[in-house]
């Protein structure tokens, strides 16, 4: 897949396989899609809207499956890696970077089932946050 984000707050994809036919939008952010990353079979948009939408991927068929929120501008880069440790569990896990215009950069912890989400703050502790089930904290500077 090749993912394109636009400014009216879609994530346009085209399938390799098929020529670049046009697969599809992916519709989960209210203002324009600034950056994309993707790893395994989840696809993160950072959006204008100060959010991340994480996407699932079964063939052509994408879910939105969370919304990470904490960044208080809009999110202008993502960068994701595996998550080293998580072979050793068994778990495929990916971290993401996220940087924004509120001077912020936050270290997110995703796994590729979902069942949990952790975003770990700088000192390796996890903080629950209210909006989701996720757990966040920040580095700032």
């Amino acid at each position: 897949m090749v993912y394109c984000g636009a400014s009216d707050g879609l994530v346009n994809f085209w399938e390799c396989n098929k020529q670049f036919a046009h697969g599809g939008n992916l519709k989960g952010h209210k203002l324009a899609v600034l950056c994309l990353s993707s790893a395994g079979n989840l696809v993160f948009s950072g959006s204008a809207d100060k959010t991340i939408c994480v996407w699932k991927r079964e063939g052509v068929i994408h879910t939105c499956v969370s919304v990470l929120t904490g960044h208080d501008g809009p999110v202008k880069c993502l960068a994701v890696e595996q998550d080293r440790e998580s072979d050793a569990r068994g778990d495929q896990r990916w971290v993401l970077y996220s940087g924004s215009l509120d001077k912020s950069v936050k270290v997110w912890s995703v796994s590729e089932s979902l069942q949990q989400q952790v975003r770990m703050g700088s000192d390796g502790d996890s903080l629950p946050s209210e909006s989701d089930s996720s757990f966040s904290s920040s580095r700032t500077g």
